[in-house]
């Protein structure tokens, strides 16, 4: 559906990132010392090598603060010398181009990956037909009963199929900083936060009729709202395409999710050459349940306690009670947290930024040389 589809885009990249956060480091990591090693530390589009208050030499993580502050002051200074878009000269141009290339070098590990590559062929291929199918095919039910052939503007076709893989990405980049700095249940929060609001709209909606929506197969049959309703929906082409895209993807974005994570506690252990998921069934399965455990009793039953609580006691009340029940949840004493380690297979949600794993390992490089 148009509405939620940025929602569920985002929280498929960020969950991508997630799943993949062991490899993610580690890559950055090995990146970032064979850089320092090579000498490359002063060549154009990479890290320099900095000296911090000890004398100790770091290499800034390519998405890490010093990327970002690279980035703000090219910008900052292209302001200062009056750049206007709508007014831009030759050199204006050329200055912004220059913005732009330091800002994807910096950040090109979270790009130059295959966890990042699959993130993109999955929402393109897959995520985007889909969406394009059913709002050519149901336009009344996938802009949630709105919209019709005759009164959709062509931009929001447009910008529907774009932010359908655009949000994947930043979902996926967002959640790639936040683990980079060691940040696991911020990162963990950019994939449950977005599966809360894609449920949030598909269950309550605007109108705290969501789910009358999602399940009236037309907009008649959302006038004249009904359980019963949901027989023909079951049967209308609206669920059928989405059984089929569902068959087609679904199974495919869950085997690289587990895969990615328990591959990367095998690469934890030291395991050279870890078995491929069909051969490790039983650990697959635990960690398929732990995964919908967040997402269907987290984010799903989040938004129908949202739904029940609207309607209960009103918009006002109803979403402060919520809003409080949830927060409690997320916050250290609720389930939250316990079932972030759980899912991450993590002892603590702190971990070192890759900045310092770097500058230690260059530190232990070094080591060797000032004993002799």
């Amino acid at each position: 559906m148009v509405q939620v589809d940025v929602f569920w885009s985002y929280g498929i990249g960020s969950s991508f990132a997630l799943a993949a956060f062991r490899q993610l480091r580690k890559l950055k990591a090995e990146n970032e010392l064979r850089k320092w090693k090579l000498g490359w530390g002063k060549s154009p589009g990479l890290p320099e090598v900095i000296e911090d208050a000890q004398g100790m030499e770091v290499i800034p993580a390519g998405s890490g603060a010093q990327g970002d502050l690279d980035f703000q002051r090219i910008v900052k200074q292209l302001r200062a010398n009056g750049f206007k878009p709508d007014k831009a000269s030759l050199k204006d141009l050329r200055g912004l181009q220059r913005a732009v290339k330091a800002w994807f070098e910096a950040n090109s590990d979270a790009f130059n990956n295959e966890y990042f590559l699959k993130n993109l062929l999955f929402l393109s291929l897959l995520f985007v037909p889909s969406g394009a199918v059913l709002l050519w095919s149901n336009p009344s039910w996938e802009t949630m009963q709105v919209g019709r052939y005759e009164t959709i503007p062509q931009w929001l076709v447009g910008i529907f199929s774009t932010t359908n893989v655009t949000q994947g990405l930043l979902g996926f980049y967002l959640t790639y900083k936040a683990l980079l700095q060691g940040k696991y249940y911020q990162a963990s929060m950019h994939t449950l936060l977005s599966y809360l609001g894609f449920f949030f709209i598909l269950v309550n909606g605007w109108d705290n009729k969501g789910y009358q929506r999602f399940f009236s197969k037309n907009r008649a049959s959302f006038d004249d709202w009904r359980w019963s309703n949901v027989i023909p929906w079951a049967f209308s082409d609206a669920a059928m395409i989405l059984l089929t895209y569902g068959a087609a993807f679904l199974p495919l974005m869950y085997y690289w999710i587990i895969d990615w994570f328990l591959k990367g506690q095998d690469m934890e252990k030291g395991i050279e050459e870890p078995r491929e998921l069909p051969d490790r069934m039983p650990e697959a399965m635990k960690k398929l349940g732990e995964v919908n455990t967040a997402i269907f009793g987290g984010a799903l039953g989040g938004a129908v306690l949202s739904t029940v609580l609207v309607r209960r006691f009103g918009w006002g009340p109803g979403m402060a009670i919520w809003a409080a029940l949830m927060g409690l949840n997320l916050s250290k004493v609720g389930l939250g947290p316990a079932l972030c380690k759980r899912i991450m297979g993590v002892e603590s949600l702190q971990d070192l930024p890759v900045e310092e794993v770097v500058a230690r390992a260059i530190e232990a490089e070094k080591a060797p040389a000032g004993v002799s």
